[in-house]
């Protein structure tokens, strides 16, 4: 397989196999017992275990299997089909790279891995990447074909002008680095909370909601990329589980910066009727500089 991830050490090519990824240094880094690979070096960590925690993964899994972003996902997925399969006479040297940057528990890369299965012959190779290495190993459960990998977003373990599409799912994005690890001809996709998404919680969390920007605040006055579409993706669900209403909130930054009363009063909810409302852009990288 063509090489794209980055020793974390030297910064050279890893050449993976079934137990292990080494460099031509000899730098090597063993697959854990579940399938992922741990590219994020002891010294690069700020905490013991950086990133969600099994219980927020836990509740986001469960979350997610219900369904309710599923029309989402199913969106997303198509945006990124339709760049892989316009780029498919452009790659006959390899297959295409595709990364999901902040993959979590893999919910979300795991169906975009069998949405891009008939997109090429041998199928796209797909990268699901978190610095979560408990979500990190709950991903590896949705497939065996996706490379699950534990590494930092702000420095992700790729080489550089590997990626042909990165994907970003309500994670936070590093521009330069993913410009980094992009190739010129390349494409970022990220997935980012529109206007009225989850309006019935936020009026119930805050006394004065406001819209959410139509593109990543980090990406407002990017200098590395254009933004070339938006496509809009709005619906209704609604949650009938006092349970599937607390996990909604765990997922999201709300559950961290609530009072306790508040979070009291979403407890005690028995039904909750929201809106999914997000918007989905594509970036092309600008020239290098």
């Amino acid at each position: 397989m063509t090489t794209v991830l980055a020793c974390p050490v030297c910064g050279g090519g890893l050449v993976m196999n079934t137990a292990a990824a080494v460099c031509a240094s000899a730098h090597s880094f063993d697959r854990a017992r579940s399938g992922y690979l741990n590219l994020l070096l002891s010294n690069k960590r700020q905490s013991a275990e950086p990133g969600d925690s099994p219980a927020m993964m836990a509740s986001r899994r469960a979350f997610l299997q219900g369904g309710f972003y599923d029309g989402m996902a199913d969106a997303a997925n198509a945006t990124v089909g339709e760049i892989v399969a316009g780029r498919s006479g452009s790659r006959a040297k390899g297959p295409t790279h595709v990364a999901d940057l902040g993959c979590g528990e893999g919910y979300f890369t795991g169906r975009l891995s069998r949405a891009l299965a008939s997109a090429e012959p041998l199928g796209p190779v797909t990268y699901g990447v978190d610095i979560s290495r408990p979500g990190t190993r709950m991903a590896t459960a949705y497939s065996t074909d996706v490379h699950w990998i534990v590494a930092s977003l702000h420095r992700s373990p790729f080489l550089p002008a590997s990626l042909d599409v990165a994907l970003s799912i309500f994670a936070p994005i590093d521009a330069a680095d993913v410009r980094r690890v992009l190739r010129d001809d390349g494409a970022l996709v990220t997935v980012t909370p529109g206007p009225d998404h989850l309006d019935a919680l936020r009026i119930i969390i805050y006394t004065s909601v406001k819209p959410h920007p139509k593109t990543p605040t980090l990406m407002a006055d990017d200098t590395y990329f254009e933004h070339t579409a938006s496509t809009r993706v709005c619906y209704p669900i609604h949650i009938d589980s006092p349970v599937q209403i607390m996990n909604l909130l765990a997922m999201t930054p709300y559950y961290w910066h609530i009072s306790r009363a508040t979070k009291k009063a979403i407890e005690e909810l028995s039904t909750l009727s929201l809106t999914v409302d997000v918007q989905i852009n594509v970036f092309r990288p600008k020239a290098r500089a």
